[in-house]
């Protein structure tokens, strides 16, 4: 488990140096990849690859470090879930990929599937606001074993009570749940607004904070993440690495934490290092930016009006800066980049695979934005909808509009050979392979094979 107490100046400050150090290997390891998938394109790729990453090895565990980056600070830092049987070598993960592999194969199709969604408690039974597990819900969750569950501010009633719903969603689940929630602080809040901030105070929205420093962006994330995992929450849809770069955008606004790519860059990573502080996982988004959009994909589709390198040198600077930092999750966005794709940025494989996983190097969970948002159901049914996410790439789809749909959609395309079992385990390895090392999966099944 991550450590959950309040840090000084100083364990902050070596805490930097750590995620320093891990950003200059990682820059070493892309760039030597990235020279690799080249040459292999040329002919012979995978033994080509294969002596490239040797060769990354190598220089990475040979070269030295200037002194004042040398310094390892076991108390912080994500606990990585990338794939690479050198890197779980690397963080002693190697018995836990294949404990995790193990389990997949013991699985049912539809038991992955299911796994690839975090509903809503809603999504599972009749009742309209459920803040208790009752009979109903127990046999949902069996139907549907879930990967995860999204509480609102409906679901919440005292502390008492949210702490037993959270409780009680896990006892009745084989596998794990990931227990999420939107909690940015400010505007955007579901807990704090509802049961108040145990740490005392209250919290503005992020972009009230932006000349204050990375300290700040630090420790309001680490106070976020504390009071969420007071309840049993794991993970967080926070922070939001948009940029509020058009004036006339209220979707995004003061969510933000800046106006300006630089800045929000910044403090980000502080911010994921905050949450991981504070004991939970958490979430950039919306990708690809929706900070420069004027219309809200709550109600119908947005439109982010600018070509493939603008957003390289705007807003994925703040995303790539997160992902550098160890970001657990990027949440897609219902955007569309007209220059790029007419779909939206989540059900786009250039979007999600060429840019998010391939380009920007991101190895976590890529998780859709809700699916009950008009910019989807005005255009796509559930199941069509989910299986051009998991098409795209996505690992996780939120929040379903209908999740018996979905599910059989999910299938149906498995069935026709639209989806194969193989692309179905990629995400649901790096779903159970994220709780195991976040420790999720603790007095549950997947511990006991």
């Amino acid at each position: 488990m991550r450590f959950s107490g309040s840090f000084s100046q100083a364990q902050r400050k070596a805490g930097v140096m750590h995620m320093r150090k891990r950003w200059w290997i990682s820059g070493i390891l892309t760039v030597v990849l990235t020279a690799g998938f080249g040459a292999g394109n040329a002919g012979n790729g995978n033994q080509q690859l294969n002596r490239v990453e040797q060769d990354a090895i190598t220089h990475v565990c040979a070269a030295e470090l200037p002194d004042e980056e040398t310094e390892i600070v076991p108390f912080r830092g994500r606990e990585s879930y990338i794939l690479s049987e050198w890197e779980l070598e690397t963080e002693g993960k190697l018995e836990q990929a294949a404990m995790v592999k193990q389990y997949i194969s013991t699985m049912t199709l539809r038991e992955k599937v299911c796994q690839m969604i975090i509903a809503d408690p809603e999504n599972l039974v009749t009742t309209h606001d459920v803040t208790k597990v009752d009979v109903e819900m127990k046999q949902a969750l069996a139907d549907y074993p879930v990967g995860g569950i999204m509480l609102k501010s409906r679901n919440i009633e005292s502390k008492k009570q949210l702490k037993k719903l959270i409780k009680n969603l896990q006892k009745q689940s084989e596998i794990a749940l990931f227990l999420a929630v939107d909690e940015e602080g400010g505007n955007v809040s579901r807990v704090l607004s509802n049961l108040g901030n145990r740490e005392g105070g209250t919290l503005d929205p992020m972009y009230e904070y932006k000349d204050d420093g990375t300290d700040t962006a630090f420790e309001n994330a680490r106070e976020l993440g504390s009071n969420l995992a007071y309840y049993g929450f794991n993970l967080d849809f926070a922070p939001v690495a948009d940029v509020w770069s058009n004036p006339k955008n209220t979707v995004i606004g003061k969510r933000a934490y800046s106006d300006d790519y630089e800045q929000a860059a910044e403090l980000i990573p502080y911010a994921v290092e905050g949450f991981h502080a504070g004991g939970v996982m958490c979430t950039l988004k919306h990708f690809p930016g929706h900070g420069d959009t004027v219309e809200d994909s709550h109600y119908g589709t947005a439109y982010v009006r600018a070509t493939l390198k603008e957003l390289e040198t705007q807003e994925f600077v703040p995303f790539r800066a997160g992902i550098q930092a160890g970001a657990d999750c990027v949440m897609i966005g219902h955007l569309v980049v007209p220059d790029i794709s007419d779909q939206p940025a989540d059900l786009s494989e250039t979007l999600v695979t060429d840019c998010l996983r391939n380009e920007l190097a991101f190895h976590g969970l890529i998780i859709t934005d809700s699916f009950q948002m008009e910019a989807i159901t005005d255009h796509y049914e559930p199941g069509e909808a989910a299986v051009r996410a998991i098409q795209a790439g996505v690992d996780l789809i939120l929040e379903p509009e209908d999740l018996g749909e979905t599910v059989e959609g999910i299938l149906t395309a498995s069935d026709k050979g639209e989806l194969t079992e193989k692309r179905i385990d990629e995400s649901v390895e790096r779903i159970l392979m994220a709780k195991q090392v976040n420790g999720i999966q603790m007095d549950h099944k997947i511990e006991k094979q």
